[in-house]
C-alpha cells in the first residue's frame, strides 16, 4: 500500500458543483494507478487526517488501506497505517464506497461517513456538507506521457461533523468541522512530482481561501502546478487562478524530516495582479511515511522515494487582489516525496 504514504493531496480550481458520482471509485489497469480520499476533522481538542486508498502500485493489484494521523491537544501524535489485499477489499460500482477490512467509507442520504479501527483508537464520523466544493484540475490534467493524467478535487471544503472517537475504554461524542479531498492518477506520483501541498484557511467573516498543488520533477512540463481559490460564506466561488510565479521569503530546514521547505512565500496569479502570502506558523505534526508499515513495503518504497513525510502546520494567509482581499488562518499540509 505504498501510495497511501504519499497521499494526497490536491491543487485547485472550480468549474461546477460536484456530486458523489464525480469521485466514486474508478479503477485503472496501469501500474502506478492510485485513488485516495482524505477526510479532515478539527475542533478544540482534535486535529485529524484520515485516508482511504486503493492502488496498483506495490506488490500485487488493488492494494488498499487506510492511514490515520490524530493530534489530540496536549498529547503525542498518533499515526499509523493499515494495509489490506484484494481479498479484504470491497467497492460498489458507481458509488462512493470502499471497505478495507472492517474499515469503510460511504455516502448515503446526503451524508458522507467513515469508520476506522486501530485497536486503541476507533473513529466514526458523519459529514453533512454545505456548498463549497473545489474541483481542482478541471478534469484529467494531462502528464507528459500520452494517456497519463492526474485529477484532483475537494468534494467539499467545509462540513459540520458529528460522531464518536473511542480511546481504549472511553468513547467520546465529538462535534466539529472538516472536509474531504480526493486524488486520482494512472501515473505513479513519484514519476512526476517531488512535493504536494494543500492549505485550507478561513477569514473572520467566513470566507475560505485555499491553495495547493505540487512541485514537479524533470518529468513534469513546468516547475509546478499550483492553484488558488476563494469561496464566500454561501459556498460560491468568487476568485480562482493558476499560480504563475513564486517568491520565497524565508526557507526553513524542517528538523524532523531534514527537508528544506518554504516557511513564508508569496504566490502571484491572474497576470500577477493578485498575490497570496502563505506563512507557516506553528507545527501540528510531522511524521515519516515509512513508520508503522511492513518491512517488505518499507523496502519497496525506499527503492523509489528518498524520505516520504507528512508535515502539518498552522498557517496564516494574506490575499491581495482587485476582486477580493482578506486575511485568514488555517492548516498547511506538506506531503514530501523527494528533494
Amino acid at each position: 500500500m505504498g501510495n497511501l504514504l504519499l497521499l494526497v493531496l490536491v491543487f485547485l480550481s472550480v468549474t461546477k458543483n460536484l456530486s458523489a458520482e464525480d469521485f466514486k471509485t474508478q479503477h485503472y489497469a496501469e501500474e502506478g494507478y492510485l485513488q485516495g480520499w482524505n477526510f479532515t476533522f478539527r475542533n478544540e481538542k482534535y486535529n485529524l487526517f484520515a485516508t482511504f486508498l486503493v492502488s496498483n502500485f506495490g506488490p500485487g493489484s488493488l492494494n488498499n488501506g487506510i492511514s490515520l494521523l490524530l493530534k489530540t491537544k496536549d498529547q503525542p501524535v498518533f499515526y499509523s497505517t493499515r494495509e489490506f489485499d484484494a481479498e479484504e477489499y470491497e467497492f460498489k460500482k458507481g458509488q462512493f464506497y470502499q471497505r478495507s477490512g472492517e474499515n469503510w467509507m460511504e455516502y448515503k442520504n446526503g451524508v458522507y461517513s467513515f469508520y476506522m479501527n486501530y485497536g486503541d483508537w476507533e473513529i466514526k464520523l458523519d459529514y453533512k456538507p454545505r456548498r463549497g466544493n473545489v474541483p481542482i484540475s478541471k478534469g484529467k490534467f494531462p502528464l507528459m506521457e500520452k494517456g497519463k493524467f492526474v485529477q484532483a478535487d475537494i468534494p467539499f471544503s467545509y462540513s459540520t461533523v458529528t460522531g464518536t472517537i473511542r480511546y481504549k475504554d472511553v468513547t467520546e461524542e465529538v462535534k466539529g468541522v472538516g472536509g474531504l479531498e480526493h486524488i486520482l492518477t494512472n501515473e505513479a506520483v513519484y514519476q512526476f512530482s517531488k512535493k504536494w501541498e494543500l492549505v485550507r484557511s478561513q477569514t473572520k467573516d467566513n470566507y475560505r481561501i485555499f491553495t495547493g498543488g505540487f512541485i514537479g520533477n524533470s518529468n513534469f512540463p513546468g516547475e509546478f502546478f499550483r492553484r488558488v481559490a476563494v469561496i464566500n460564506p454561501s459556498g460560491n466561488l468568487i476568485l480562482e487562478g493558476t499560480v504563475e510565479r513564486v517568491e520565497v521569503l524565508e526557507w526553513e530546514k524542517e528538523p524532523t524530516s531534514g527537508y528544506t521547505i518554504p516557511k513564508s512565500e508569496i504566490l502571484y496569479f491572474q497576470n500577477e495582479t493578485c498575490k497570496l502570502n502563505v506563512k507557516r506558523t506553528r507545527p501540528i505534526a510531522t511524521m515519516s511515511a515509512l513508520e508503522n508499515i511492513s518491512s517488505f513495503l518499507r523496502f519497496f518504497i525506499q527503492l523509489f522515494f528518498a524520505k516520504p513525510y507528512q508535515i502539518h502546520w498552522y498557517a496564516e494567509l494574506k490575499l491581495e487582489c482587485p476582486e477580493y482581499s482578506g486575511e485568514a488562518k488555517g492548516y498547511h499540509s506538506n506531503y514530501l516525496i523527494n528533494e
